[in-house]
């Protein structure tokens, strides 16, 4: 059996101490060619994690991030971006960006595509259901981050990756009910996204452990043109429910933030009077005032991990397509009043 390539062994080829190449094995910062010298070390020697790499290296691969939209002003994915980038650098592949907006038609991309010789697509914020029947039938392989409801059932030549949506919620929504919370509301389009849909879901589930449904009247579920960013609109939304809740589970960090805002704008206090609820752990999140309760999810690794299971894809088209869930935790913060144990 062939013995495992260590950290040690890696820095003792370069001279570098176990400390320098650990920073860089775990994307810590270093100087730029010392990360480059480890990661070339690490690929040559068949580093764990690194093995399907050193192919990469030989088979020189065009990958393309296809986004739904401008990512310039979303953290979760500018950090996710910076996770595929991270490990593009120094590698045998060519890396490009290709954003739809309104004016771009599906023949624009295709001959895109097409003049660049694309070998898989990761696709971010693809959640049009007619673009995505087009996309599937160029047989291009494509893994999405997220997906449009329902997508895994259908048939093409891909992958979906997904972050586990539903159980942290559902905790939360249990803690929050077994602290005596009944009127808790969802803020959000909940149809907008499989992840979305997941999320309201783990709220539904614990509901129904107590055996009760969700009052629709009393939720916020507004379609995804709706200016959630717009504080006096949610405050007039929030004020405008049946009963004023007690608790608001936020579909993401965005829209969370802009419920505390909201809140305040209506005179009153977080947590004290209503408790609020986010996801995605984005950096603003742990600065807004209360800090924000959420869920952290690692969006480098899901960068990361999509041109991993992109490249199986590339590789070995005849696959079936796959639906993987990332392990996500939860962050408890001063939005809520959730006692940890």
């Amino acid at each position: 059996m062939k013995k495992r390539v260590t950290i040690q062994q890696i820095a003792d080829e370069l001279g570098l101490s176990r400390n320098t190449v650990s920073k860089v094995i775990n994307n810590k910062k270093v100087p730029e060619k010392t990360q480059k010298l480890v990661i070339e070390k690490a690929v040559e020697l068949g580093y764990k994690g690194f093995n399907m790499l050193k192919e990469v290296e030989v088979e020189k691969f065009k990958i393309l991030l296809l986004t739904g939209k401008p990512l310039s002003n979303l953290d979760f994915f500018i950090s996710l971006v910076r996770g595929v980038e991270n490990l593009v650098t120094n590698l045998n592949i060519d890396f490009f960006q290709y954003t739809i907006n309104e004016n771009t038609s599906f023949l624009q991309l295709k001959n895109y595509m097409e003049n660049l010789k694309i070998d898989g697509v990761i696709g971010i914020e693809l959640y049009d259901k007619e673009f995505l029947k087009k996309f599937l039938k160029t047989n291009i392989p494509i893994v999405v981050i997220d997906s449009a409801i329902g997508l895994r059932k259908y048939e093409g030549n891909f992958d979906v990756i997904l972050m586990e949506n539903r159980e942290p919620i559902y905790k939360i929504s249990k803690e929050l009910i077994n602290g005596g919370l009944m009127r808790i509301s969802f803020c959000g389009d909940h149809m907008h996204c499989q992840g979305f849909y997941e999320r309201f879901l783990g709220l539904r589930d614990a509901y129904l452990d107590i055996s009760r449904r969700i009052d629709h009247k009393q939720q916020l579920l507004f379609d995804d043109d709706s200016p959630f960013g717009d504080i006096k609109w949610l405050a007039k939304k929030i004020k405008g429910l049946p009963m004023l809740p007690q608790a608001i589970i936020c579909a993401n960090d965005s829209i969370a933030i802009n419920v505390i805002n909201a809140v305040k704008y209506l005179g009153l206090k977080v947590p004290d009077m209503i408790q609020v609820v986010g996801f995605d752990n984005i950096v603003d999140a742990e600065y807004i005032n209360p800090s924000l309760t959420t869920v952290n999810v690692d969006k480098e690794l899901l960068g990361k991990e999509a041109l991993y299971i992109l490249i199986d894809r590339i590789r070995r088209k005849e696959i079936p397509t796959r639906t993987i869930y990332f392990n996500t935790n939860i962050v408890y913060r001063n939005s809520t009043r959730i006692i940890t144990k």
